[in-house]
């Protein structure tokens, strides 16, 4: 019996995302470098650049100095599984601040795309800031709260040793 590629595929997301994660948390540099490049990347993963979202993080790291590695693998927020979610998240919060009586579906999407597209523009926006943030300061916390832990683990073991 041959295995379902479905699930194949969604497993090997899952085990990127993981990967990705962890290059995160073992990433070297200050926790202020590694969070801003988490940052970035989760900004670029969210905001629809298809694709572009590294060679945005390369671009913005000459200007701001920010963790690469953290960057690119914050980015893989972005793929084929969240990607749909995420355009529809966008879609919502762009509604909030601009009023449309425009249904974001299959049918009518080619014969409002200016509309929605502008819609989506400020969604994306919004909705990628605000994930920009909230992944800098959990970044910061938990490599922070990381970096006390092992100085507290350390410190003891000289002192038992």
């Amino acid at each position: 019996m041959r295995p379902v590629k479905n699930r194949n595929f969604i497993t090997n997301i899952f085990r990127k995302a993981k990967i990705s994660l962890l290059k995160i948390y073992y990433a070297r540099g200050s926790s202020h470098e590694i969070a801003l490049g988490a940052a970035i990347g989760a900004f670029w993963g969210v905001f629809p650049t298809f694709g572009l979202s590294t060679i945005l993080s390369l671009l913005l790291y000459k200007i701001f100095r920010f963790n690469i590695l953290a960057a690119l693998s914050a980015a893989f927020i972005s793929n084929p599984l969240t990607s749909p979610f995420l355009l529809m998240m966008s879609f919502k919060v762009g509604t909030w601040f601009i009023k449309t009586d425009i249904e974001f579906n299959y049918d009518n999407w080619l014969d409002n795309i200016s509309q929605l597209g502008f819609i989506m523009l400020i969604g994306s926006t919004i909705l990628s800031s605000a994930t920009g943030l909230l992944v800098y300061f959990i970044t910061r916390y938990s490599i922070d709260y990381k970096r006390r832990k092992n100085k507290q683990m350390e410190s003891a073991k000289q002192t038992a040793g």
